[in-house]
């Protein structure tokens, strides 16, 4: 549960700078954030009470997040939000409520759960977070949306001093409570700023993580072959012999390369 200390820390910062009573939108970001994190928190307190490594049952966690993630989108559908989308997005018709709620939803459960899957080693998903969050806080100030820097820029400070007690060897894990909240929070707040698709590749590290996940399950539930030697992928680059250290340091300069690409991308949209 180390990542109490970042969720007090965004939280406290959130609620002194952001007008949150004003602006129900930032409201919401806090609810979600918030839910999200009792549901690692739950997660994680069940682990150490069992002393077992099996926490809230996968369907139990899938539920609740797709409760709080729908509430989210729906403060968002209800103040106009998806009227603002541009570009694709508005091209695919996703300015349309009933298309942005489903797609909101989707992004917010995958995104936290592809978070919570890079978690896996020491100072894995605390660097990537941090250059993620880094990313978001710069465009969105370049969008002159203050409100959700202020919170990016918080987050990847918080995470960014957390580093220095999980990396490698770790004195202090995140835990779920950490990797849910921040996770769900990555991604509100790029909805919020309207960079839905820029989380791809600013967070694909995250994705090539989840996708990772997904086509060991396909491969080996239809073809009774293993794509990778384990996932997820941090596992595979470690069963190669590769020193977690290296495999972090590996993880987190790819998370930079995207994150710089996504910055520039969002400078011409």
């Amino acid at each position: 549960m180390g990542g109490l200390p970042i969720l007090v820390t965004i939280i406290l910062f959130m609620v002194v700078l952001i007008n949150i009573d004003i602006d129900i939108k930032y409201f919401g970001l806090l609810l979600l954030f918030l839910s999200y994190a009792t549901i690692g928190f739950l997660d994680d307190l069940i682990k150490i009470r069992n002393r077992h490594n099996e926490g809230l049952t996968g369907r139990q966690k899938l539920i609740w997040q797709i409760v709080f993630a729908a509430f989210f989108a729906g403060i968002l559908v209800l103040r106009g939000h998806s009227g603002d989308v541009t570009g694709l997005l508005k091209m695919m018709h996703f300015d349309l409520p009933w298309l942005y709620f489903p797609f909101v939803c989707f992004i917010i459960v995958g995104g936290a759960n592809a978070v919570n899957l890079t978690d896996g080693l020491d100072g894995l998903a605390t660097s990537t977070l941090s250059i993620a969050f880094t990313a978001f806080a710069i465009i969105a100030y370049n969008f002159q949306m203050a409100d959700p820097g202020i919170i990016a820029a918080t987050a990847a400070g918080s995470t960014l001093a957390f580093l220095w007690f999980n990396i490698y060897p770790a004195e202090v894990f995140m835990g779920d409570v950490g990797s849910m909240g921040l996770g769900a929070l990555l991604c509100g707040i790029a909805v919020l700023i309207h960079a839905e698709l820029l989380l791809a590749l600013i967070g694909g590290v995250f994705v090539l993580e989840a996708l990772s996940v997904i086509i060991q399950v396909s491969a080996f539930k239809f073809f009774k072959r293993r794509v990778f030697k384990m996932t997820p992928l941090h596992h595979h680059f470690e069963l190669l012999g590769i020193p977690e250290p290296l495999v972090v340091l590996m993880f987190a300069s790819a998370g930079i390369v995207l994150a710089a690409a996504g910055v520039w991308v969002s400078l011409g949209i």
